[in-house]
């Protein structure tokens, strides 16, 4: 289902899909099939916010039919209430993480904070007078 895929943005291999049981975290991790980088979603905070709310909200709507089922001894009623509260709150989780953005988890290793981001090896070897960027360092 396209909704609960994404597609990796280091080697563009499609249908990746964080697990089921990270829909309730506020980031879900999970290792591209194509190229084995460790990726996470990155919902924003207000997203993840109201997706809290909403999960409370069906939960708070459900609560008085599962105390009836349960103080009646209606064990099915109980079981089918939990699934679709379950199903209610799981869905909307799964498509939040594939419709974030994907980065990765953890920094790249060949990042440098010395080099800057732009910056070639070649620019810097032409112009040598120009010196460092770091205030009293010597050129």
């Amino acid at each position: 289902m396209r909704l609960l895929t994404f597609t990796c943005p280091l080697c563009g291999a499609a249908g990746q899909r964080f697990p089921r049981r990270s829909a309730w975290k506020r980031q879900a991790r999970v290792a591209c099939r194509g190229c084995g980088v460790v990726l996470r979603s990155d919902p924003r905070l207000g997203l993840h916010t109201l997706y809290l709310l909403y999960t409370q909200v069906i939960v708070m709507l459900a609560a008085l039919p599962m105390i009836w089922a349960y103080a009646s001894g209606r064990w099915l009623w109980l079981a089918a209430i939990w699934a679709v509260v379950f199903a209610l709150s799981w869905f909307p989780g799964v498509i939040r993480h594939a419709r974030s953005p994907i980065v990765r988890a953890w920094r790249d290793p060949d990042y440098s904070y010395a080099r800057r981001p732009g910056a070639t090896a070649a620019c810097a070897a032409a112009d040598p007078g120009r010196g460092s960027d770091v205030p009293g360092a010597s050129p």
